[in-house]
């Protein structure tokens, strides 16, 4: 019992650790790269007109504020779609370790399927929240769903790939195992 809660709540843990890792790492990167700032904000830091150097009315001021807005909610949308990869390999990995019967494991398998969409849904929701971004920074709405959108797919992708597949062919070729041996 004690190996199975390990089981489970060790890779969440990791995960969720990694997720906040990268959060905090995306927060660092920004404020130290050009480059990053440049991508959520597509703005050099350019300012119109005369404006007192760091004004916090400047253009520049304003743009930068919406684009680290735009990078925590790409860094936080992307912490959870790893973490909802984390929960469909824990759903996987508990139904291969239970000891239920190989049909009964194939009707898990079937019913834990939403748990392979969870990141696309993740996705789905960046893509929305991309939407509510818009209106004070498009450029950055741009590159969150679109990146978030993608980042769902393949999570999605790979969890059907990895996990759900192998398992399901190892099932059936031992119920095919199971059911010749029988009828021998």
């Amino acid at each position: 019992m004690k190996n199975r809660k390990l089981r489970t709540i060790l890779p969440i843990l990791i995960l969720f650790i990694a997720g906040v890792a990268f959060v905090i790492g995306m927060v660092m990167m920004f404020d130290h790269s050009p480059v990053l700032r440049t991508m959520f904000s597509g703005d050099s830091g350019e300012t119109m007109g005369e404006v007192a150097q760091n004004s916090p009315a400047s253009i520049a001021a304003r743009t930068k504020m919406a684009a680290w807005i735009s990078m925590l909610i790409f860094s936080v949308i992307t912490a959870l779609q790893l973490l909802a990869f984390g929960l469909g390999y824990v759903v996987v990995g508990g139904i291969k370790h239970n000891e239920e019967s190989i049909p009964t494991k194939l009707k898990q398998l079937d019913n834990a399927g939403i748990f392979f969409d969870v990141p696309l849904y993740v996705g789905l929701f960046g893509t929305v929240s991309a939407f509510l971004v818009m209106t004070f920074s498009p450029q950055s709405s741009r590159l969150i769903a679109y990146s978030s959108t993608l980042i769902g797919i393949v999570f999605s992708l790979l969890l059907k790939l990895t996990m759900e597949y192998p398992f399901r062919q190892k099932l059936l070729r031992l119920t095919d195992e199971n059911n010749t041996g029988a009828g021998k």
